[in-house]
């Protein structure tokens, strides 16, 4: 049997693969360079924006042999539009859009949204204070919103984040050999398995590996973009130079998701360029400037946030232990599927200790932010090679389906799913009478079935300046010097002008 992944890059013939390499690379450097051209001075920007062209120009190395040959399957025929269409109804029922019901998480994404449309470029409050968050997702449908109104951005928001998970599910397919709609099924599935841990009685948000369902929901905005990295980055098929630049961009979407996934990219990485002749022309190449300014750049903007000092440490999550059996039901139970293949995998050993090693970290927040997030990476890595594994080995199919289906990985939107109408929720919720259900089924039923806090968040309106809200320090900053001298946030000017968000 040959490899499952390859250590370098290698030609595809039946199937444009290299189409699809420039089309993720241009979904997730866009934004970036959105944001590089309104946020950033120019003598900042223009060298940068230099620097990472020469870095993903292809190289004059010649590519490797020919190793495996991929399947003769199409990119686009009836079937992928049908998982384009599932992916945009999955961003739609998750409240992506604000036409239906939405998980509370979203009074933030939908002011933020509307903020970078109605405000100019870059965001100060009438405080002084400016906007520092990960907006990276939101520009390229705001800049759209700009020219054509907040509808439009609504819905290029939810095109936006479909055409994402559509190429991670296109690089499952790559990596795996097979074109099929259950990968997009088994893709959305895939995640903790909610439903033995709430049997065990384990407590979900101390210790928590969300799924992708889950993610899209909660958080689109930062994972779906480190979610098509590293299926991409586990396929094998990522240029080495590609990488560092790459990956400083998903510390802009998400900068503990880029902690929590250094690991794997510096192993995979190491991988890929074991068999190079000269390594250490690697590090003289463009794309090593570029990602360290890039990521330099995120940093200094990051750390001039308000919220307090994120307070790391040593946690004894595993000492009791229902946390040995929460860990196992997150994702090593999936893992055991994967062993036979990949065992000899250093990226696939890798994403195990990440995954085993970052509860112990805290990154403090309502939740352990740096889990929520951080967990990410190695969740999509787990999530290619599970992919892998299901389309080689039919026999171990209906194994990883029933355990998707016991476990019901996306039980956390269920509800919200089924309250996404009002009529729904009207129709779902219980009689003012009703106890609380003593039978086990029908618990399990209503905590399936009914959300009451699924509704429109339109609480922070048209504005993320809400000074005397909790949350509002995590998503406003001082313009510090550094940060004075990367962007071009002129508090003065904007403070004595119009009001931005108004």
């Amino acid at each position: 049997m040959p490899s499952p992944a390859a250590d370098a890059p290698f030609p595809e013939r039946a199937f444009n693969v290299t189409a699809l390499k420039w089309n993720t690379c241009a979904w997730l450097l866009l934004p970036v360079l959105v944001f590089m051209a309104w946020w950033m001075h120019w003598y900042v920007s223009i060298p940068l924006a230099a620097l990472m062209a020469a870095g993903l120009a292809p190289g004059r190395r010649k590519e490797l042999p020919e190793r495996e040959s991929l399947p003769s399957f199409p990119l686009f025929n009836r079937s992928s539009f049908l998982v384009l269409g599932a992916f945009i109804a999955l961003m739609v029922l998750s409240g992506w859009g604000e036409w239906v019901n939405q998980h509370p998480d979203h009074i933030v994404r939908n002011a933020c949204l509307r903020e970078l449309v109605a405000s100019p470029w870059p965001v100060v409050f009438p405080d002084g204070d400016v906007l520092i968050y990960n907006t990276g997702f939101w520009l390229v449908p705001a800049l759209a919103g700009k020219v054509a109104g907040l509808e439009v951005a609504r819905a290029f928001v939810v095109l936006w984040g479909a055409w994402g998970l559509f190429l991670a599910w296109l690089w499952l397919c790559v990596f795996s050999g097979r074109r099929s709609l259950l990968l997009a099924l088994l893709m959305v599935m895939f995640g903790s398995l909610l439903n033995f841990q709430c049997w065990l009685g384990l407590d979900l948000f101390r210790l928590h590996y969300f799924g992708t369902a889950e993610q899209v929901m909660c958080s689109a905005n930062a994972s779906i973009p480190v979610m098509l990295f590293f299926i991409f980055l586990a396929s094998g098929r990522m240029p080495p130079h590609w990488m560092p630049l790459l990956f400083a961009a998903t510390a802009f979407y998400s900068p503990l998701a880029a902690l929590g996934g250094l690991p794997l990219a510096v192993c995979q990485w190491l991988r890929q360029w074991k068999g190079s002749r000269s390594p250490r022309r690697s590090l003289l190449h463009p794309s090593f400037p570029a990602a360290v300014m890039l990521g330099a750049c995120f940093l200094l903007y990051y750390a001039a946030v308000n919220a307090p000092s994120s307070h790391m440490g040593w946690r004894p999550f595993y000492t009791p232990p229902g946390d040995f059996l929460l860990a196992g039901t997150s994702f090593l139970l999936y893992a055991l599927f994967c062993w036979r293949d990949f065992r000899r995998n250093s990226l696939f050993i890798c994403t195990l200790a990440t995954g085993l090693l970052l509860p112990f970290f805290y990154v403090n927040g309502d939740v352990n932010d740096l889990l929520c997030k951080g967990s990410v990476p190695a969740m999509a890595c787990l999530l290619a090679f599970l992919a892998f594994t299901w389309a080689r080995h039919p026999r171990l199919r209906i194994w990883i389906w029933l355990l998707l289906a016991l476990g019901l990985a996306p039980r956390f939107n269920v509800p919200y799913y089924c309250c996404s109408s009002s009529a729904l929720q009207a129709f779902l919720t219980p009689c003012a009478s009703c106890t609380e259900p003593s039978s086990f089924p029908c618990r399990e039923w209503r905590q399936l079935t009914y959300a009451p806090q699924a509704r429109h968040q339109d609480e922070w309106g048209r504005t993320m300046h809400h000074p005397g809200h909790r949350w509002h320090p995590y998503y406003s900053g001082t313009p510090r010097p550094w940060l004075r001298f990367i962007t071009v946030f002129d508090v003065k000017k904007t403070v004595a002008g119009k009001t931005p968000g108004k």
